[in-house]
Parts: structure tokens; sequence; C-alpha cells
């Protein structure tokens, strides 16, 4: 004994010996990690420490040179933009300087070769650009217009290879300082922790000798929590004595507590059956007796699948099969009465076997279920309901949140085939069970498609309003296999059902929404009530919709639009002068404004009376149209005053359009058949940005030209003088 002991012993201070090797090993593994952490997160703000610093000494240096290196550019000083070209590769980091003129050009160039041979080769240009780009817009005169460009390329390798001296460093010394903090500790938790609970496992592991008997721990007389488990262990030992002779007396009551059960089985409410491995019953209650018809002696000896019903016999030899250990199964069960009445029954069964573990059979806890079963069936019935009515008014809930977005991306479409692909889009979701076409009326008796989903070829792409038996009653129209009347639009190999639905507005025939059946639905069932439902609901949103585009349309183009002439009114020129003028301005190009007054259109007027002066309006309007480009503009500003934007003209060639206009006018005046008296205008033309940068300006300009030409006699075409630049930055 004292050998086994001491071996035991042996054994314990091995394990103690390798568990501080490890303690040792983690402590200085955390330690080397823990400083690798710590060192690479200083590593990583020192570095961006440096690069923030760098980039501030940069940007500090080329402030410093903004000035000069501005007025070489405005002055175009190669001389002057070396210096500060030199100026900036002075620098240390420095490794190229450009200066560029707002033209392109290069003013100035400068290259630090040094620098860059320092940088080649280096390990660290794998991971950091060798090089950092700066850029200094340049700005002057009192406009701050833009004249040029400074470009500054600065080398990363002085300041990247003095991070890397110091970065070593730093880490070396905090990877030394956390394995030495790592150790300390890991020595410490041996002490006060590893020792301690190895003497309480040594105690688990091997039990108290018997020499000593329950000898209290060393442990339990600390204060910490290893003195608490060494109490809690101790008081285990205690219970654990106590507890063995409780089961003595719990064997006892077992044999006591047998009888008790059995008279309660006895008289038990549910059924107990009990059989042996070949099925024959051993015991059965009164209430398993009532629930088959007979008395409990006369089932005694007989076989359970004398009283099972042959569709259930499978599971109560799966029931018979299962051996002691098993978990008890739950089952239904169809039992035949003696009088040949079915009983459904819930069956909790579970294997019995001897003192010795041998199966001796089943034990089975019947309860009837037959009035519970068709209560269960009614509710099963009635859930199926419910659950059909929440699909259907979740399908409701779905379709009407569908719909009402398609009615706000109605409101929100700018045209009539933007509007065209929302209604294609919401009818695909909508209508996903089969397929269709959304038709519109097009001139004529036309119907044009312009939207399919599901199948392409189930309509033409365009049909006559006549084809359509909905069109012609004036409502929804369903035509399924043989029953109906056949649209003539439809494919003649088509067999499913389709139901077309007329949209009307106000009398007016907006368009008409076809659904198309598979093949397989070619009865009226493919098509319910719901269906219908929905296609109406969606049709009253699509029409109204459409309508709503069109009303909007038809009033901006009045809003936007002279109604005499059809020209663009001055509300729409307002708006497009300043855009155009800004757009011309940026790109450089030049940009025409002509003012347009008819020569003595008020003594017209008076004399030949208003029709004929609304025709001179009118001729006037189309002369200009026609001499100036498609993408010019020619508005009636008011009265007979007319102006035309000709963006990207300078004023030569408008003035050259414009007189070609005034030799044609005095022809089309005679085919148009008004009065044989001369139709004269007379134009006073402004280019930009010669006559001026701002609508004002070049307004006035215009404005100062015609008054000239009508000083000068009128019928004729004069250009604005343009103006003199006094200094930089102003107009005079």
């Amino acid at each position: 004994m004292s050998a086994a002991i001491q071996g035991a012993n042996a054994n314990d201070r091995r394990g103690i010996g390798r568990l501080a090797i490890r303690h040792a090993l983690l402590a200085g593994l955390l330690g080397v990690v823990l400083g690798a952490v710590f060192s690479l997160l200083q590593v990583g703000a020192d570095y961006r420490e440096s690069v923030e610093s760098e980039r501030r000494e940069i940007l500090q240096m080329m402030a410093v040179m903004r000035d000069p290196a501005a007025q070489a550019c405005y002055n175009l000083n190669e001389a002057a933009a070396k210096v500060v070209v030199q100026g900036a590769l002075s620098y240390m980091p420095v490794q190229q300087a450009m200066l560029v003129s707002d033209f392109g050009e290069t003013l100035a160039r400068g290259v630090n070769d040094k620098i860059l041979a320092d940088a080649n080769g280096a390990w660290w240009t794998r991971l950091i650009a060798p090089t950092q780009d700066y850029s200094l817009p340049l700005t002057f005169g009192p406009a701050r217009q833009r004249v040029g460009e400074l470009k500054v390329v600065t080398a990363q390798a002085p300041r990247v290879e003095r991070f890397f001296r110091a970065a070593w460093q730093d880490m070396g010394l905090n990877v030394l300082r956390s394995v030495t903090v790592a150790l300390a500790l890991g020595v410490l938790s041996f002490i006060t922790l590893t020792r301690p609970l190895t003497a309480i496992a040594r105690r688990i592991g091997h039990g108290p000798s018997t020499q000593a008997g329950l000898e209290p721990l060393v442990e339990s007389f600390r204060s910490d929590e290893i003195g608490e488990i060494a109490t809690a262990f101790e008081r285990y030992e205690r219970e654990a004595g106590e507890r063995a002779r409780s089961l003595e007396s719990a064997a006892r009551a077992l044999a006591a507590s047998e009888v008790r059960y059995r008279r309660i089985v006895e008289t038990a409410g549910e059924g107990v059956w009990q059989v042996d491995e070949a099925g024959r019953t051993t015991l059965a209650n009164e209430a398993m007796a009532r629930m088959l018809g007979a008395a409990p002696e006369l089932l005694v000896g007989r076989s359970m699948f004398d009283f099972v019903d042959p569709s259930d016999r499978p599971a109560v030899q799966a029931m018979l099969r299962a051996r002691a250990g098993q978990e008890s199964e739950r089952s239904e069960i169809r039992f035949l009465r003696v009088d040949g009445h079915d009983v459904w029954t819930e069956v909790a069964s579970c294997p019995i076997a001897d003192a010795d573990g041998r199966p001796i059979g089943t034990l089975a806890m019947v309860t009837n279920a037959t009035e519970r079963r068709r209560r269960d069936e009614e509710l099963r019935a009635t859930n199926g309901r419910l659950i059909s009515m929440v699909a259907d008014l979740e399908r409701h809930k779905s379709d009407m949140a569908r719909i009402a977005e398609l009615n706000e991306l109605l409101q929100s479409a700018r045209t009539e085939s933007e509007a065209f692909d929302v209604v294609r889009a919401a009818a695909a979701v909508l209508f996903a069970d089969c397929d269709g076409g959304f038709a519109v009326a097009g001139p004529g008796e036309e119907m044009r498609i312009v939207g399919n989903w599901g199948e392409p070829g189930s309509l033409p792409a365009s049909y006559p309003r006549t084809a359509c038996w909905a069109i012609r009653r004036g409502g929804p129209h369903l035509q399924a296999g043989q029953e109906g009347i056949r649209c003539r639009h439809r494919s003649h190999g088509s067999m499913g059902a389709m139901l077309c639905t007329p949209l009307y507005v106000e009398g007016e025939l907006i368009g008409v929404l076809h659904l198309q059946g598979h093949e397989a639905d070619h009865k009226r069932e493919a098509f319910g009530s719901v269906v219908q439902q929905r296609l109406e609901v969606f049709g009253e949103v699509v029409k109204l919709g459409l309508s709503n585009l069109r009303l909007r349309d038809s009033l901006r183009e009045q809003a936007l639009r002279d109604v005499l002439t059809g020209l663009p009114n001055r509300r729409l020129f307002d708006e497009a002068l300043p855009r155009e003028l800004t757009r011309c301005l940026r790109a450089g190009q030049p940009l025409t404004l002509a003012m347009v007054d008819v020569d003595h259109f008020k003594r017209f007027n008076d004399r030949y009376g208003h029709d004929a002066g609304d025709r001179v309006l009118c001729l006037v309007a189309r002369t200009l149209a026609g001499c100036i480009r498609a993408d010019d503009m020619a508005c009636r500003y008011g009265g007979d005053e007319f102006i035309c934007l000709l963006p990207g003209m300078s004023a030569a060639d408008a003035a050259a359009r414009f007189e070609l206009a005034l030799s044609r006018i005095a022809e089309e005046a005679g085919s148009a058949g008004l009065p044989h008296e001369t139709i004269t205008f007379t134009v006073g033309l402004a280019s930009a940005p010669d006559c001026g940068d701002d609508v004002a300006t070049l307004t006035r300009a215009a404005d100062a030209a015609l008054y000239v030409a009508k000083e000068k006699g009128r019928n004729r075409v004069e250009l604005a003088r343009p103006v003199v630049d006094t200094a930089p930055g102003v107009i005079a």
C-alpha cells in the first residue's frame, strides 16, 4: 500500500512539473503576442503621424509658393516657373515638381535623381507606394481666375527608413516588457491557484488514505475561492455516506408502494393493458375491458391482435418489438370492440423486463380518443377554411399594396412610355399565373400593344377596335375554350381562357387589359371572381393614372407654348436662357441672342384687322423657326416681339441666317394670302461672351442693337458692339 501511495505521489509531482512548464510557456507566448500587438498598434499610430506630418510640411511649402507660381502661370514666364520648381525641389522629400498652365502647357519641370535612386530596390516598396502626389490649383487676379496648377511628387524613402529604424527598436522593447510581465503573472498564478487545485484533485482522484480517514484538507482553511472548493468537497464526502443509508430505506419503501400501485391500476379511469412477448394478454383492468366491450377475465390469454384493426397491425407489431431501456412511444391505434364497432385510442406503451433485464412483454396505457378525434377532424376542417380565408385576405392586402404602389408610380411618371413600363411590371406581379398584355388606343381605329407579360406571342402588335368584343360591349368579355365569342385578335392556336377589360374615362377609350390563361386553364374557372375583381381595381388605377398623365402633359403644353404661333412662350425662354448661357460659357462656346420686332405691326393691325395681324405673327414665327437649327429656340416674347436663342453659334453666322429669313418672308407672305403690303421685321443680335457674360447684360445688348437697327430704317439685321476689357475681370 505504501509503495502505491509513493508511486501516486511521484506521478503527482511529475504532473505539477509539467503543468508549471506549460504555465511558463503560455505566459511567455502571451507576452510575445501582447508585445507584438501593442507594438503593431504603436507602429501604426506612429506611421500615420509621420505621414500626416510630411503632408502638412508639403502643403505649407506649396502654400508659400502659391503666389509666385500663379504669377508665373498667368504671365507664362518659364524662367519664373523654373525658379518655383527649383524652390520646391529644395525640400528634402520632394522628388519631382512641375508647373502647368491652364492651357495644359508645362512651363517648368524638375526631378531630384538622388532621392529617386534611394527608393529603388527597397523592400518596403512592395507594401508602401514609393511616391506621393500633391496638386495645388493656382488662381490669379481679383476674379481669382484659374491660371494653372503646381504638381509635386514626394519620395517616401527618407521618411519610411527613419520610421522603420525607430519602429524596430520600439517593438523589441515592448515585446521584452510584455514577456517579463507575463512570466511574472504565470509564476503568481502557479503559486496561488495551480498548486492548491492540484492538491484537491489528488484527494478527489485517490480518496482519503486509510491511515488518516476523512482528514480535513489543508486548503479548506483558506479564506478565498480555493478554500470554498475544498470545504464543498468535504461536505460532499459526508453527504455521500448519508445518501447510501437513505437508499437502503428507499428499497424497503419500494416494496410497499408496489402493492399500492396495483390497486391504483385496478381502479384507474384509463385502460391498462399488459401483454407478453407473443402479444397475449396477461393483465387488463376494468377500464380497458369496458373500452373493448368485454369482461376483464375474458381478455386474459387472448391475443391483442384479435382486437386490432388490420390497418394498424404494423404499428402494434412495432410496439411489441420495442426492447427494455427504450423510451415510451405514443401512437393512435384503432381497436375493434366485441360488438364490431371501431374505437380510436391513444396508446402510450413501454417494454417491461424481469429482475435480470430480460424482456417479458409490453405495458400500454390506453385512452379512449374517439370523441377527441371527431373534434380534431372538425377543428382541422375549420382551420383549413380559416387558413384559406387568411391566405385570401393576405393576397388581397398584398394586391392592394401593389396597386397603391402602382398608383404612386403612375403619378410620378413623366411620359406615357414610363407609365406603360410601370403598368407592365405591376401586371407581371399581380397576374403572374397567366400571360397578358396592355393595349392603348392609337390613331384612328387602331389598338396598339404597349406592354406584354408572361409568354410572348399571345397578342398581335396591333389590331382594329372591332376585333375585341370587350370594346364593342363596353365592358369585360370572357372567352374560355369553346364557350363565349372568340375575339379576332387572339392567335389561332391559343386554347386558354382570355379575359378582356376595356378602360373608359368619361366615354373615351383609354386602352384594353388582356389576360390569357395557360393551355390547361381553358375553363371559365381560370378567371374567378378574385381575379376579375383584382383586374377591375387594377384597370381603374391604370386608366385614371394615364388620364391624369395626359391631362398634366396638356396643361404643361398650354403653360409653356404660345397658343397663336405654337412657339415656346417667354416663361420657357426665361428658363432656358440662363441654363444655355452657363453651359456655353463653361464649354468656351459662343451664344447668340436675337431680338426680333415686326416692322409697323400696329399700323398693319389697325388697317387690316386682328385676323390678318394674327396671320402675320404666325408667318413670322414659321419663318424664324425655319431659319434656325433644330437645337435652337425661337420664342414669342410678347405682342409683335420674338426672341431667338442660338447656342454655339457666332453673331456673324446668326446674322447670315436672319438675312436669309428677311429675303424669304416677302415670298411666303404672298403664298399665305396676306395683303399686298411689304411685311418685314428687324433683328438685333448680341453674342456672349463678347457682348456680356450674364443674362441681363446680354439682353440689354440685343435690345440696344434692335433699337439701332430701327433707327437705321428697319428691315435689317444689326449686331451689337462687343464690350472692351479695361482690366482683368472687369467689363467696360
